[in-house]
């Protein structure tokens, strides 16, 4: 878990960007170098939240989820509503 959060502190800091903010350079695709580098900034932190989801995902919750539900007593299964006239 040491490694997410290290990585995680590492992009909130580059997150900043303050070494492109005078660049109008284009560099690839017709995109500023800032765009270009946010677009790739934005794949990263994609990729830590999708890490972050697979390897901190409570094994709990899913075995709750493939369980059937349980039936509570008394309760009617139909779900149709009777209508008395």
């Amino acid at each position: 878990m040491k490694i997410f959060w290290t990585v995680f502190l590492v992009l909130l800091f580059l997150h900043q960007d303050f070494w492109n903010w005078a660049s109008e350079d284009v560099v690839a695709l017709g995109m500023p170098r800032g765009l270009l580098y946010h677009a790739f900034f934005s794949l990263a932190c994609s990729g830590l939240g999708a890490w972050a989801v697979f390897r901190a995902w409570p094994e709990e919750w899913e075995q709750d989820a493939e369980q059937p539900p349980e039936d509570a007593e008394g309760v009617e299964q139909s779900s149709s509503i009777s209508r008395s006239e």
